[in-house]
């Protein structure tokens, strides 16, 4: 991690860099490795403002702090700074909440090989439709029914069965003699 301190009419003390260095673990502690931290203090004429920025991998953070004590405003920009990050690691989390995993989506469509239907002439009447040992198998991306039905007239086939990313079920769309599609959605009573 880089850390850069600016000072703004104050001179930056091996005190204030080690405050500094033990905020800048702790929100490391939290969040996860930083690329840079950046702490611009101003001394004004009765007050110390502290800014930070923060920048990780996927996010950036920014705060302000305005006290009469200098290591004051310190702890209060971090302060707040660490209150983002715990607002940013539930959004994240929330976001992901109730959401099945990709390779858990992939196993539940495409069973084990062990698991084929495999027919055989004494168990199966003569009447009866014949079922194919081999299944075929589709990749199964997450795609909206507009995404759908723009691959089904790409591919030119009459037939696509996909992961909806709405409702994160499987979903058919067909095409029917009349070049109108139909959606088949499963419901669950």
């Amino acid at each position: 991690m880089k850390l850069t301190i600016t000072g703004r009419h104050l001179t930056i003390t091996d005190d204030i860099r080690a405050h500094l260095q033990k905020r800048a673990d702790k929100i490391e502690a939290r969040f996860g490795p930083l690329l840079e931290l950046h702490v611009v203090i101003t001394a004004e004429k009765h007050r110390f403002e502290a800014e930070m920025n923060v920048t990780a991998a996927r996010a950036a953070f920014h705060a302000e702090g305005r006290t009469h004590d200098l290591f004051a405003s310190l702890d209060a920009v971090t302060d707040k700074i660490l209150s983002q990050i715990r607002r940013y690691r539930e959004r994240v989390k929330d976001r992901r909440h109730g959401k099945l995993p990709r390779r858990d989506v992939v196993a539940q469509l495409n069973p084990p090989e062990t698991a084929e239907l495999q027919e055989t002439e004494t168990s199966a009447p003569a009447e009866t439709p014949r079922i194919i040992e081999a299944p075929e198998k589709f990749a199964a991306k997450p795609m909206t029914v507009t995404e759908a039905a723009t691959e089904l007239h790409a591919a030119g086939d009459t037939l696509l069965l996909f992961l909806n990313a709405d409702t994160r079920q499987v979903n058919l769309l067909y095409q029917t003699e009349g070049g109108a599609y139909g959606w088949v959605a499963p419901l669950f009573t």
